[in-house]
């Protein structure tokens, strides 16, 4: 019975030596992670902001560099406005209030006519997610036609607007 128990004592020492060890690599591949990654952060810092030419190449913006691509100013404006523009309502009656409040950001924010749909469309509810994928590509991207589709897919017009009216208590 005393033999079991040291051999047991021996296997219980080993597994904790073991445990440490494994502890220490662990901590040691850690250390050099973050070494490596606050190194590639200073050479970011340090890069260039010009080409080869001489030429500025991105603009400069909040100490990051943007590209004037759409992908570029789709992420600028999107970053800049994201807890700004409202979500779309559940009601449809709020929809013309809705993209009034949009259209006036818009304004504020001075995003260009080719940004609006990219920024309007993750706003959207999901079902008017599945109404705007029966337009064509070209369609969807134009903010006047998405709009313009959107509020005749929710039937709002004058005689829409009399009736809830007429109904309203």
């Amino acid at each position: 019975m005393e033999m079991r128990r040291a051999e047991l004592d021996a296997e219980t020492g080993t597994a904790e030596a073991e445990e440490r060890r494994m502890e220490r690599e662990a901590a040691q591949a850690m250390e050099r992670l973050r070494m490596e990654q606050e190194v590639k952060l200073r050479e970011w810092e340090l890069r260039p902001s010009s080409g080869a030419s001489g030429e500025p190449d991105d603009q400069v913006m909040g100490g990051r560099r943007q590209d004037d691509s759409l992908v570029g100013r789709t992420k600028t404006f999107g970053d800049a406005m994201r807890h700004v523009l409202p979500k779309m309502p559940s009601e449809s009656a709020e929809l013309p209030q809705f993209f009034e409040t949009v259209e006036k950001l818009f304004v504020m924010y001075e995003v260009p006519g080719d940004v609006k749909v990219k920024l309007l469309i993750p706003l959207l509810t999901a079902q008017a997610k599945a109404l705007v994928n029966r337009l064509t590509v070209d369609q969807m991207g134009q903010y006047d036609e998405l709009k313009r589709f959107l509020l005749s897919e929710y039937r709002l017009t004058p005689r829409e607007y009399k009736a809830r009216f007429d109904t309203a208590a």
